[in-house]
């Protein structure tokens, strides 16, 4: 896990995160399946593991996890000077993916990224699946995008999705 601190690093991944972002709310088209989940669920060990399978079926050596709201750069860079986004590495245990959502972003553990955000984006460089998520007090805030030939695989590994009808 690390950190992204570069803005044009930072930029690739927000335009990403967008982009899945726009996929979500039907204004970008995809051959992908939503299937939804408590967004509470991401911040869990079980979530962990299944991200890091996910990087490992689409081929990819990272994904990206970045807050949009609250802005990123008028709130976490100004307060901060970090950009709220994570890499998670595909061989990072499901502690250390943890760790660093609820890692202090210097002089607020408040403001920890897995703890201060109202709309997350987990996508990898391929965008062969991604996850996008607005913070809920329902069960269904959480929206994970896979291919259709996977959805076997991921219901077995987490039995708690529903798919979108």
């Amino acid at each position: 896990m690390r950190w992204i601190i570069n803005k044009d690093e930072f930029e690739i991944a927000r335009l990403q995160a967008a982009e899945c972002k726009y996929i979500d709310s039907g204004r970008l088209p995809t051959n992908l399946q939503r299937w939804i989940f408590d967004d509470g669920e991401m911040f869990t060990p079980r979530f962990a593991s299944i991200i890091h399978q996910l990087i490992g079926w689409s081929g990819d050596a990272c994904a990206t996890y970045v807050v949009l709201n609250p802005d990123p750069v008028h709130y976490f860079w100004r307060h901060f000077q970090k950009y709220p986004a994570i890499q998670i590495e595909a061989d990072d245990s499901e502690r250390a993916y943890l760790s660093g959502l609820n890692e202090d972003p210097g002089g607020s553990p408040a403001d920890a990224v897995g703890t201060n955000w109202w709309e997350c984006v987990i996508v990898p460089p391929s965008i062969k699946w991604f996850v996008h998520a607005l913070r809920d007090d329902l069960d269904r805030g959480g929206h994970l995008w896979i291919p259709h030939e996977w959805a076997n695989k991921v219901v077995e590994v987490c039995p708690y999705l529903r798919i979108e009808i």
